[in-house]
């Protein structure tokens, strides 16, 4: 998507990446659910949004959005260390949602550079000893990495050109995808915060396998929202400007 200002490349980002970023905290001020464990931490109904970022300005401009948010938002509140420490989980989700309504990325393929994030994600959590004690955690992020490996650049091209249910259907898998990044990258923060006492939480497996169903029940309601929210912000925007 080329939002077509009259402005010359630099004037023109700096200028979608302020608004952006000024809108990301306002939205920041939604309520959100509760971190378990964490006294007084929250998921906010932002993290259904933050995937719009990156369909509406690219996988660059939508994560430097994101990112320039968050910390305005962390500044502005006095944010905790381990709100600090989760400071790029929305960007990072904001990245895959932008690489996956993107055919190419440079020289790459938007839907393997979204794989490698997600992917890479996956592979960190069975490298702790959490993850390789309960194996069936990552079971919706496994899910997100078959749909960017079955549907490719197909995402790509329904996102562009579909309508529909058919566009429908492509934002909500491309917003699944993002808010599970989201997810095992806060959860891997989660895990490494405790261990070194940023939180006070004793780990255990159990723990984490009593989570299953409450975080996808979570991550399925932000990707209602992403999808509510997406569905109508790029119909809007293709009448107008040329999608690429």
């Amino acid at each position: 998507m080329t939002l077509a200002f009259p402005l010359n490349t630099n004037t023109r980002d700096t200028a979608l990446t302020t608004s952006m970023a000024a809108l990301y905290v306002a939205l920041s001020y939604l309520p959100g659910f509760p971190v378990i464990g964490v006294e007084g931490a929250t998921v906010g109904i932002l993290s259904g949004v933050v995937p719009v970022f990156g369909f509406v300005l690219g996988p660059w401009l939508g994560t430097s959005s994101v990112f320039v948010g968050g910390v305005v938002r962390r500044v502005l509140t006095g944010a905790s260390v381990y709100s600090w420490l989760l400071l790029p989980a929305t960007p990072l989700s904001a990245l895959a949602a932008g690489c996956l309504s993107r055919r190419r990325i440079g020289v790459a393929r938007g839907w393997m550079i979204a794989g490698l994030v997600l992917g890479g994600l996956i592979i960190a959590w069975y490298l702790t000893w959490i993850g390789q004690a309960v194996w069936i955690f990552p079971l919706l992020h496994w899910t997100g990495l078959a749909v960017i490996i079955i549907f490719g650049e197909w995402l790509a091209l329904f996102f562009q050109r579909g309508e529909g249910i058919e566009l429908m259907v492509c934002v909500g898998l491309c917003g699944f995808v993002a808010n599970m990044v989201a997810q095992m990258y806060g959860t891997l923060v989660f895990i490494g915060a405790a261990e070194v006492g940023v939180i006070g939480i004793s780990l255990s497996p159990p723990f984490f396998a009593a989570l299953v169903p409450i975080f996808a029940v979570e991550r399925l309601i932000f990707t209602a929202i992403t999808t509510v929210v997406g569905v109508p912000v790029v119909l809007a925007l293709r009448t107008r400007f040329p999608m690429s």
